[in-house]
């Protein structure tokens, strides 16, 4: 009998939406072309843009989770939380997520009076009915654009990144978050863990109702992938992965992805079989 073919996943990835580069579409599009099988377009606190369930696409049939990446705060430092849903995102989910995007427009505007340097402007009016996220890569831009930074990590250094203290922390809380996803009947994610972190935290996360560690990632040091897997499996959690694909950087969708036998218990849980 011939072996089934392993289906390969991309679960964290990023459109026009927030800080990525090509529109949804078009990211599903160089899904479709790079081979993927399952993915999840997880924007920065955005409600979905693509359907749900498999669409065709370039000849290829793609299953679309549902899915957001959610910044939060969690002892004064930002942490992100990827949520997955097994349909389509509950209306009263969605509109929370859009109120979060709409607080994002706001610590923007904050951020660029406290900087306070000549040609950079406040939030665009789709930022503030909650359409579009933006986020410390936009500001960073906007200050290469206007010639204030040599280029992006410059801007991160000086003047958005955690340690310059000019962009307002986001008022979410990390177990929060956490309880509010598992609630609405979403499946959770640490995103980009640090392991020294996760160390730290993980049972209050566990506790609070955290399902899974995103283990598999583009560059990961081997040392640290190991110590999450051992971790996620000292506290039960299922692994997930993803490229966290943005398209600003070389490379192209379905250049990394995660095979289903890696992520079989977080599909599990989402009623999939991977």
């Amino acid at each position: 009998m011939r072996k089934a073919r392993e289906q390969r996943l991309d679960l964290h990835m990023h459109s026009t939406r927030s800080d990525g580069k090509l529109s949804p579409s078009e990211v599903l599009r160089q899904c479709a072309l790079g081979g993927l099988d399952i993915i999840a377009l997880t924007d920065h606190d955005m409600p979905p843009a693509l359907p749900w369930g498999v669409q065709s696409v370039a000849g290829r049939d793609i299953r679309v989770i549902h899915g957001v990446e959610l910044s939060t705060i969690h002892e004064d430092t930002e942490q992100h939380l990827l949520v997955y849903f097994p349909g389509e995102m509950p209306a009263a989910f969605a509109e929370r997520c859009r109120q979060l995007v709409i607080a994002r427009a706001d610590r923007y505007d904050e951020a660029v009076r406290r900087i306070n340097l000549p040609g950079l402007v406040l939030a665009d009016d789709a930022a503030r009915r909650g359409e579009r996220s933006l986020t410390r890569t936009h500001l960073s831009q906007a200050l290469v654009d206007t010639g204030h930074a040599r280029n992006l990590q410059d801007a991160f250094d000086r003047w958005t990144g955690e340690r310059a203290a000019l962009v307002p922390h986001v008022q979410l809380s990390f177990l929060d978050a956490i309880r509010a996803a598992v609630a609405a009947g979403g499946i959770t994610s640490w995103a980009h863990p640090n392991l020294k972190q996760a160390r730290l935290w993980v049972k209050d996360a566990s506790a609070a109702g955290l399902h899974a560690l995103e283990v598999y990632r583009p560059r990961i040091a081997r040392t640290r992938q190991d110590g999450l897997i051992r971790l996620a499996a000292r506290n039960r959690l299922a692994l997930t992965g993803g490229s966290d694909f943005h398209g600003w950087s070389p490379g192209q969708l379905g250049a990394f992805s995660v095979s289903g036998r890696r992520v079989r218990d977080w599909g599990r849980r989402l009623s999939l079989h991977v």
